[in-house]
């Protein structure tokens, strides 16, 4: 009787908010778990295969292609795509999509909620994207994030589906003995390097890793003398290309995507290597793969007469620095808006602007950059420090800095942090109505 009350009064929760013009993404999860505290492990239970996509950056573009892979196949699933990856909004997933049919759930997880949810259910697999440093003062050194995730996952049974290249995620071995891997093969691609570079220690015996090969940034191939190594990887990226959409070559398949970004190659690979898992073939997968366009304001592109724009989430110097990379990769003149926010969700802590390559605009075409949010004077000041000749526009508004990009003839750059994202979007939305692909 609870799990009832509890199922409809979210759903009427939901139906409220949607009714106001809100989407109430959290609000049904919120509603059921004050009602039923244990709603979520008895929607759990009802489900065969619960996949739990984690890392710092990633997820969310992993878990799309996932579920819209599935969908593609005519797989019936549950999913947060909504973006709602804590426990209220993965509770209000499975309240909404659970249906007697449904038997397989792919749910995006914010790492520092892995300990929480974990209490809840026990997912089949888990796979991991990366883990950069983002949001430390939420979360703590990547250290301290990555054991208190092992505890979580240890002796339950899991299968993970580990990025082979990222000592930081290859260390989560220790935590099941059903472990699979994916990677990149040297020489795959040619990324562009960073001045940014995480801890390259040991996380075995704490001595300076050797790397025969590196991607960039921590990611790459490596070993120590104390026998911890890169794992031989059951998925393989053998090359890709972007022009700027991604060209991926796995094995002896090409996958001609619609989604822009080298950093991408291993999210797509990542997703790639939980639908084998489950059971799809390559040509299963290229249904998925081939189709999916982004419309969360990751990668995402818009088009209009002879105006063009792209937007993608930077919540950390990783991220920064792809999206920078990006622009490089855009032939002709750009126009950027870059926004940081400081809200409770971006976090509060701001100075990881500087340890971006911002130092990059300067080998680019650019006719201006507007910069945003409540912390725009901040990076007003980095891009003075960066030594960024270009004009530098201010404008604390983000729907009106959004909007002045359009009065300039340059491909939009867009790059919001995590609670401009929406603002950002919506305005990209208005501009480009008509005309968004």
């Amino acid at each position: 009787m609870r799990q009832w009350t509890a199922t409809h009064l979210a759903k009427l929760a939901r139906k409220a908010s949607r009714a106001v013009g809100k989407n109430g993404t959290d609000l049904p999860g919120q509603i059921a778990r004050r009602v039923d505290q244990n709603i979520l492990r008895k929607l759990a239970e009802q489900v065969d295969d619960i996949v739990f996509i984690s890392g710092t950056n990633g997820k969310t573009t992993t878990s799309n292609l996932i579920g819209h892979t599935l969908k593609a196949n005519h797989i019936d699933i549950i999913h947060n795509n909504e973006g709602a990856n804590m426990a209220a909004g993965i509770t209000s997933a499975f309240i909404m999509q659970t249906t007697k049919q449904t038997k397989i759930a792919i749910i995006e997880i914010d790492e520092g909620s892995i300990p929480r949810v974990l209490k809840e259910v026990t997912p089949s697999m888990m796979v991991f994207t990366n883990f950069f440093r983002d949001q430390m003062d939420r979360f703590g050194e990547i250290d301290i994030m990555v054991n208190n995730i092992a505890k979580s996952i240890s002796d339950k049974g899991i299968k993970l589906l580990l990025n082979a290249d990222d000592p930081f995620v290859s260390r989560l071995k220790i935590a099941s003995e059903t472990r699979v891997y994916y990677g990149m093969k040297a020489h795959a691609h040619e990324f562009e390097q960073s001045t940014m570079n995480e801890s390259r220690y040991c996380p075995n015996c704490g001595r300076l890793l050797e790397y025969d090969y590196i991607h960039y940034n921590q990611i790459g191939h490596y070993h120590c003398e104390c026998g911890f190594k890169r794992e031989q990887p059951k998925y393989e990226v053998t090359s890709f290309e972007t022009s700027p959409f991604l060209k991926l070559n796995i094995g002896e398949t090409s996958f001609n995507m619609k989604i822009a970004g080298d950093f991408n190659a291993y999210n797509a690979l990542a997703a790639y290597t939980v639908l084998r898992e489950l059971g799809l073939n390559d040509e299963s997968i290229q249904k998925g793969f081939e189709t999916y366009t982004s419309d969360n304001g990751r990668m995402q592109y818009f088009s209009l007469n002879q105006k063009e724009a792209m937007i993608n989430l930077a919540k950390n110097p990783a991220g920064m620095n792809a999206s920078l990379s990006v622009g490089e990769q855009l032939e002709g003149r750009k126009v950027y808006v870059i926004s940081l926010n400081d809200n409770a969700a971006d976090g509060r802590d701001t100075s990881w602007i500087y340890d971006a390559d911002f130092e990059k605009l300067s080998n680019q075409d650019i006719e201006a950059i507007i910069v945003t949010g409540n912390r725009a004077e901040e990076l007003q000041l980095r891009l003075k420090l960066a030594e960024v000749d270009v004009p530098v526009v201010l404008e604390r508004d983000i729907y009106k800095a959004t909007a002045k990009t359009m009065d300039y003839t340059g491909f939009t750059v867009a790059i919001p942090n995590y609670t401009s994202l929406s603002p950002m979007l919506e305005q990209l939305n208005r501009s480009f109505e008509g005309g968004q692909s």
